[in-house]
C-alpha cells in the first residue's frame, strides 16, 4: 500500500509543477517569469522520469539521458540569461514587448 501512495504523491507533484509552469508560461508577461516557468516545467519532468524510472528499474543508459538532459538545461539557462542581461542592456525592459520590439 505504501508503494501505491508514495507513487501517487509523486505522480499528483509532477502534474502540479507541470501545470505550474504551463500557466506561468502563458500568464508571464515578464522573461525573467517565463524563464523560470519553462525551468519550473523541465525539472517537474524530469523528475518525473527520474522516478519512473526507479519505479521500471531502468538501466544506466536512461540515468545517462537524463544527466544529459540536465546539463542541457544547464546550457540553456546560461544561454538565455546571457540573452535576458542584453534585452536588458539595450530596451531597459524585460517585458515580453522588449522582444517583439528586436524583431528585425
Amino acid at each position: 500500500m505504501n508503494g501505491v501512495l508514495t507513487a501517487v504523491l509523486v505522480y499528483a507533484a509532477a502534474l502540479v509543477g507541470a501545470a505550474s509552469g504551463i500557466y506561468g508560461v502563458m500568464a508571464s508577461r515578464s522573461l525573467l517569469k517565463l524563464l523560470v516557468s519553462i525551468e519550473v516545467l523541465f525539472n517537474s519532468i524530469i523528475l518525473t522520469a527520474a522516478y519512473i524510472g526507479v519505479v521500471v528499474h531502468a538501466g544506466p543508459g536512461f540515468y545517462s539521458l537524463l544527466l544529459a538532459t540536465i546539463v542541457l538545461t544547464i546550457a540553456e539557462i546560461a544561454v538565455v540569461a546571457a540573452i535576458l542581461v542584453l534585452v536588458y542592456r539595450r530596451r531597459r525592459s524585460l517585458g515580453v514587448e522588449a522582444l517583439r520590439e528586436l524583431r528585425g
